[in-house]
């Protein structure tokens, strides 16, 4: 897991590991998740994220092995408090896994980049000496558009 993943997508990313899990031994189990997010984002037909996508095919090809079951957060259950302790473990690991950058990531990553390039070209330009008393930066808050 990459710094950029979120805690949804490493509680999908077991969710996942689970199906598939069952699906190579063909054994019935149930998954516990105080993760309404995740089995939300599995359940929402208007999903787009291919990660999500590829989810709920490992979960249609298990049919009747895997039943998902939310459980409320630190009930006193220690088997959720099991799995957040092996979880937190499990973060530190240097385990290989391709959990893809979420999108908010890629368009902070973006938006950052842009800004630089703008800034470093506005700086740079032998152009517009008058607008630059008044406008120093280049900044998305004074952009006016017609949409």
């Amino acid at each position: 897991m990459n710094s950029f993943n979120s805690v949804s997508q490493a509680e999908l990313a077991a969710i996942n590991f689970a199906a598939g899990w069952t699906l190579e031994r063909n054994v019935k189990i149930k998954v516990f998740s105080d993760s309404k997010s995740s089995i939300e984002a599995i359940r929402s037909p208007k999903v787009k994220s291919n990660f999500v996508l590829s989810i709920k095919d490992n979960l249609y090809n298990a049919e009747d092995l895997v039943s998902l079951v939310w459980v409320e957060d630190h009930a006193g259950n220690p088997g959720n408090e099991l799995a957040d302790h092996f979880a937190k473990i499990a973060s530190s690991c240097e385990a290989d896994m391709s959990i893809p950058a979420p999108y908010s990531y890629v368009k902070r990553v973006c938006e950052e980049f842009l800004m630089n390039e703008w800034n470093s070209y506005w700086k740079n330009s032998t152009t517009g000496k008058r607008t630059k008393e008044i406008l120093p930066t280049a900044n998305l808050d004074l952009l006016i558009s017609n949409k």
